[in-house]
């Protein structure tokens, strides 16, 4: 057996916004009460469900009022949750989950692994509407052997297999209030609107639409909860940015194009991570315009990646080439796809595009970054021959283009693909298309899978290595997505705010969210 323990985790944040000296979050100016915070948002909520497809300011949410196994700290390592610690047998078939004794849900009913068996089991159902169903499909079965313990069987090997599982996803569902919902009603059940029980440090007191979510401490958490009231609110980053210099706001993760003003600003500090995701376009592969690859070289070349680095980033990223991450899965000579407009209209004449057919690039508004890279994007693909119209969308619209094959181009973010390889197949799997699967674009290559599966089936890190680097080559040569950049991710926080530990993932901002503080 292979036994591994971790230590406690530590620390967490996203965005944090400090509330004003009333328990308001919409006042203004001040510094906040000495028990409360406001955290920055930049999307809107819109519901709060482990099933659901994952949205950054719903896993934010849910990162406060749920909890899951384990997660990824700020190292990029895994920290336990719910789980104290697992065993991996020799073969990577069997995971067993050994998990906190006392635990209680946050209405006082204990926690079991009655509830992890339950959440799980429909976590890997796509009848229950999960849109993690894809992530767990090369599970055989769950079972609970004692309330202490919860143990994986996986039909083939999969080294890579927590990967797939560690935070910010499968949230554990209380089974003592959905345990006697109807599969087929569970995904739309009232509950993930206000999940007012949860296992988190808070917990859910109401969403107040497009204005902010307030949750309390929960008395029952594990440890003690020394911030008692946090909110979190949806705005643009520049407007997050100026509430940093005003003291409206905590904790704000800002755009690489505030760097300087930000780093002038007294008493705030400023720490960078890299991200262990990428930025990327997803191109609707389902349409046949879009399913020759000779078509998204073009667009990879006609875009000048590096200038987006460069002026949107200023330095502070880098060109991304493969859906891959971890640093020993990437190969050095992967083809670059250097800037060359010429190039890119010799391909997209060789591929028959029709220049006269417009082309939808939609994407969720509020990240500077993202918002003027749509425009430079336009402009590039237009001057080859690529008409482009720019739409701007909601969370909820952008995931039913997906669901529906309606969208053209998508532009977006998100991920947490550093600790292991593993954690990049489910976006590019041809078992894992949307829905259920991660797989936006519909991009298919079965040798990536292939190599994926045989790399997960060895413990052998040298073999491993290499079947990862030929699955990244073929990645980077069919262009799954259009790769854009890896940004680092920028966190700048007030003197109010203490035990912030910068996570390079923004999505795990709250990964520790029980040890902040908030300074007299």
């Amino acid at each position: 057996m292979i036994r591994r323990r971790l230590g406690a985790a530590a620390l967490a944040a996203t965005l944090t916004l400090t509330a004003a000296a009333c328990s308001d979050p919409t006042a203004s100016g001040g510094s906040g009460s000495k028990d409360t915070l406001n955290v920055y948002l930049h999307q809107k909520p819109k519901r709060f469900s482990p099933l659901d497809p994952p949205s950054l300011a719903d896993q934010l949410v849910m990162q406060l009022v749920f909890d899951n196994l384990l997660t990824v700290d700020d190292k990029y390592q895994y920290a336990p949750r719910l789980a104290e610690s697992w065993d991996v047998d020799k073969a990577a078939k069997t995971f067993t989950f050994h998990l906190r004794k006392g635990v209680k849900w946050s209405d006082g009913t204990p926690f079991t692994s009655k509830d992890v068996l339950f959440s799980y089991r429909l976590l890997a159902d796509a009848k229950s509407g999960s849109a993690m169903a894809g992530k767990l499909a090369g599970v055989a079965g769950f079972t609970a052997p004692d309330p202490a313990t919860f143990v994986v069987k996986l039909v083939k090997p999969n080294v890579g297999f927590l990967s797939l599982i560690a935070g910010p996803f499968m949230w554990v569902m209380p089974e003592h209030v959905l345990g006697k919902v109807p599969k087929a009603e569970i995904a739309g059940h009232a509950f993930f609107n206000k999940p007012t029980v949860g296992l988190g440090p808070y917990t859910f007191v109401q969403y107040k639409t497009d204005q902010y979510v307030e949750v309390a401490a929960n008395p029952g958490f594990r440890t003690p909860v020394r911030v008692k009231k946090v909110f979190l609110k949806p705005v643009t980053s520049d407007v997050a940015t100026a509430q940093l210099g005003t003291g409206e706001i905590d904790l704000v993760q800002i755009s690489p194009t505030d760097l300087k003003s930000v780093q002038g600003m007294k008493n705030v500090t400023v720490e960078a991570k890299p991200s262990p995701s990428f930025v990327r376009i997803a191109v609707n592969q389902r349409q046949k315009r879009f399913a020759d690859p000779r078509v998204r070289r073009a667009m990879l070349q006609a875009i000048d990646r590096q200038g987006l680095v460069d002026k949107l980033l200023a330095g502070k990223g880098s060109v991304q080439n493969t859906s891959f991450v971890t640093p020993w899965a990437v190969p050095k000579d992967l083809q670059t796809y250097p800037y060359d407009q010429a190039g890119a209209k010799r391909l997209l004449q060789e591929a028959g595009w029709d220049p006269a057919k417009p082309v939808t690039l939609t994407w969720i508004p509020g990240q500077r970054d993202r918002d003027a890279a749509t425009t430079v994007i336009q402009s590039a693909l237009r001057a080859v021959g690529v008409k482009v119209e720019l739409k701007q969308v909601q969370s909820a619209e952008l995931l039913a283009s997906y669901e529906k094959g309606t969208f053209d181009m998508s532009l977006f973010g998100g991920g947490t693909y550093a600790s292991d390889p593993s954690s990049s197949v489910p976006i590019i799997s041809c078992a894992g298309f949307y829905p259920p699967g991660a797989n936006i674009p519909h991009f298919c290559d079965k040798d990536i899978d292939g190599l994926a599966g045989a790399a997960d089936a060895s413990t052998d890190m040298a073999e491993r290595t290499r079947l990862y680097q030929e699955a990244a080559k073929k990645d980077n040569a069919g262009v799954s997505y259009l790769w854009l950049y890896n940004a680092d991710t920028i966190w700048a926080h007030g003197g109010r705010l203490h035990g912030f530990k910068a996570n390079g993932d923004f999505t795990l901002g709250f990964w520790n969210a029980h040890e902040w503080s908030i300074a007299p």
